[in-house]
């Protein structure tokens, strides 16, 4: 039994004491030896290297390539000050898998109701390339949940100031518009091939004047929120890259619109016309590719606009790890779009045109996937973590 008078001190209690400079990342700390221990503790190991992101000013460009000569950026014991979002590869496919099949949908849905026959392939391949995209995304986000009941319980309450039950709800609904549209086109599709009276009256309902009203009426918003929730969701969040930037949602919408008109095209370009002339092919063709530039245009000008607000938040995509996947996109986007320009005809000009929807599906999914995998980045970097809570300041008129 210990002596009375010596007081008890625990093992860790030295830990506890005051350190000259204890926030300082990558530094090793050393505990003073205690009379009241037996031993001396042991020293605080570094972090991981691969876990910490080394913060890179952009107005060193000379020290840009080597990091090793960047002091490290003071954190609290080593921690993140912020918890780095849980979202993987699920989220990011589902991201892209959601924009892309509300995108073919709104698509489709326009062209049928605002085109003539020239358009009906874009109408046909709309709705099944939303559906087959859909399909996925249900999934994804429940496992990324980790528990089906989550999911469940999500679509228990209705809270439209939360921007995740509100997107749930969007996507039940939207895959249930999504379903109706591709029974419709297949009744309506076998009906005219056939020539058959089999499916006559559920055909005519679903084609009812009133009720297509109503169901686009219903099914066009519900897709536009698919496509800009996941946007407003990610800004609305308390990390360095995403918080508060106004630019996410047109961003991520314009995104849905390119890879839904490149699915569209590129299921032109693999599946046989639904009508054998040439011209009418080529009319749809140029529909979905002037729809592509334009959207490819917004979405450049709404990635320009993202980066001018986020400024030194997004580091991470720049100089992180994420900075290839950042460059891609962009590079993508300009490959897509310079093949459009080629003089080529035939055979060779479909090539391109294959080429250049697969790139820009590419570039689609790389611009989710940089952005969610650079907000672990941006999150685990002390310097980009503080820069959230600072006020803005108004920059000086150039």
């Amino acid at each position: 039994m210990a002596d009375k008078d010596t007081p008890y001190t625990a093992e860790w209690a030295p830990r506890l004491k005051h350190c000259p400079d204890p926030n300082r990342v990558g530094q090793i700390q050393t505990v003073p030896a205690d009379p009241f221990v037996p031993h001396p503790p042991a020293a605080k190991l570094p972090p991981d290297p691969a876990t910490r992101v080394t913060r890179m000013p952009p107005q060193s460009d000379a020290r840009l390539h080597d990091p090793q000569s960047i002091p490290a950026e003071p954190s609290y014991y080593d921690i993140p000050m912020l918890k780095a979002p849980v979202w993987k590869w699920e989220i990011a496919n589902y991201f892209f898998l959601g924009g892309l099949s509300a995108g073919a949908y709104v698509l489709g849905r326009v062209a049928d109701r605002f085109g003539d026959s020239r358009y009906r392939d874009i109408s046909r391949i709309g709705a099944y390339a939303a559906l087959l995209a859909i399909l996925p995304a249900p999934p994804l986000l429940i496992h990324d949940l980790g528990d089906p009941r989550r999911f469940h319980h999500m679509l228990r309450i209705w809270k439209p100031s939360s921007p995740m039950n509100l997107g749930t709800w969007a996507l039940t609904a939207y895959s249930g518009m999504a379903t109706f549209e591709v029974v419709r086109q297949f009744l309506s599709e076998r009906g005219r091939r056939l020539g058959t009276a089999e499916h006559d009256k559920l055909t005519k309902l679903m084609n009812n004047g009133t009720l297509l009203l109503l169901h686009d009426l219903a099914g066009v918003p519900f897709a536009l929120m698919v496509v800009s929730y996941t946007g407003v969701l990610l800004s609305c969040t308390a990390n360095p890259l995403w918080s508060k930037n106004p630019w996410l949602s047109p961003l991520f919408t314009a995104s849905a619109v390119s890879t839904g008109a490149e699915a569209i095209s590129l299921a032109l370009d693999c599946l046989p016309s639904h009508d054998d002339g040439p011209t009418r092919e080529s009319a749809a063709h140029q529909a979905v590719r002037r729809i592509d530039t334009v959207a490819h245009a917004v979405e450049g000008a709404a990635m320009a606009g993202f980066n001018r607000h986020a400024g030194e938040k997004a580091a991470t995509l720049h100089t992180g790890t994420m900075r290839r996947y950042h460059q891609f996109t962009t590079r993508g986007i300009l490959a897509a779009e310079l093949l459009k320009l080629l003089p080529l005809s035939g055979r060779l000009r479909k090539m391109a045109r294959m080429l250049s929807s697969l790139l820009g599906l590419a570039a689609g999914w790389s611009m989710r996937w940089s952005f969610i995998y650079g907000g672990h980045e941006a999150a685990n970097d002390p310097h980009t973590s503080r820069l959230v809570g600072r006020a803005e300041t108004k920059t000086p008129t150039e």
